[in-house]
C-alpha cells in the first residue's frame, strides 16, 4: 500500500474518536441504544447494557464519558472492531487497555489507539514499527504533532513564568502616590525675587524723636506746646 494510503479504517477510527456511532442503523435497531446514550444512566445499567446483543448499544456504552474502567476493559475484548475502536478512543481507557488494543488485528482499532491523546510515547514507539505502513505513517504524524506542541510549550513556559514574576514583583513594590487636593492651586513656575513685608494688625510704627533747636534741644515729635509754657507729651 502506498505511503499515506488508507483502507477506510482511518475514517472509522476518526468517527469513533469523535463520538459518532459506526453501526448501521436500520429497522432492526434496538431501542436500548437511546437508553445507552442517555443521561443519568446508573452504573448497574451500564454493566447490563455492555453485554447487550446489539453492538450499537455496546458501542454507545464504550463511548460514554462516565463509562467505568472495568466496563471499558471488558469491551476491549468485544468481537466487533467498532466497539473495540470506541474503547481505544476513550480518554479513560488506561495504559493497560491501550497496550492490549495496540496489538489488535484490525487496523481501525490500532489507529484509534494512535489517535488517542492518552496513549503514551512508549506505545507509539512500539507502533512506529508496525507491520502496516499506514499505521507507521499515522504514528509518525502524531509524534511530529506532539513534538511541535512540546517545543511550543517549552518556549512559552519561561516567558509565562517571567511575566507572572514581573507582575507579582510590581504588585509587591508598588507604592501609593499621595493624592493631590483638587482645590490646590498650581505651583508658580517663577517665584518673585523679594516679597513685601506683611502688615501686622494692632501694632503702631515706632516714633523717631527729632530735636528742635528753637526749644533748646527738647524733642518736638509727639509733644504739644501749651500757652502756659508747659509741654505735654
Amino acid at each position: 500500500m502506498p505511503r499515506g494510503a488508507d483502507d477506510g479504517s482511518w475514517s472509522r477510527a476518526y468517527m469513533a474518536g469523535s463520538g459518532l456511532s459506526l453501526q448501521r442503523r436500520g429497522s432492526t435497531e434496538s431501542p436500548d441504544r437511546h437508553i445507552a446514550e442517555g443521561a443519568d444512566l446508573t452504573r448497574e445499567r451500564m454493566v447490563e447494557l455492555a453485554s447487550h446483543r446489539d453492538p450499537a448499544v455496546r458501542e454507545a456504552i464504550a463511548r460514554r464519558a462516565d463509562c467505568p474502567f472495568g466496563v471499558l476493559a471488558a469491551l476491549a475484548h468485544d468481537s466487533r472492531p467498532t466497539v473495540r475502536g470506541a474503547v481505544a478512543s476513550h480518554p479513560r481507557a488506561g495504559t493497560t487497555v491501550l497496550e492490549f488494543l495496540a496489538a489488535d488485528r484490525d487496523a481501525f482499532v490500532v489507529k484509534a489507539v494512535v489517535r488517542n491523546p492518552a496513549t503514551d510515547g512508549a506505545i507509539l514507539d512500539g507502533l512506529s514499527r508496525h507491520r502496516r505502513e499506514e499505521v507507521r505513517y499515522l504514528v509518525s504524524k502524531v509524534q511530529t504533532e506532539r513534538e511541535g506542541g512540546d517545543q511550543v510549550a517549552a518556549v512559552a513556559a519561561p516567558l509565562l513564568r517571567s511575566t507572572v514574576a514581573t507582575r507579582l514583583h510590581a504588585q509587591d513594590s508598588d507604592e501609593v502616590a499621595p493624592a493631590t487636593p483638587q482645590h490646590q492651586s498650581p505651583e508658580r513656575k517663577h517665584a518673585p525675587a523679594t516679597l513685601a513685608p506683611r502688615p501686622v494688625a494692632g501694632r503702631r510704627a515706632p516714633v523717631v524723636p527729632t530735636v528742635s533747636p528753637r526749644l533748646g534741644g527738647l524733642p518736638t515729635t509727639g509733644a504739644i506746646i501749651l500757652p502756659g509754657g508747659t509741654i505735654e507729651a
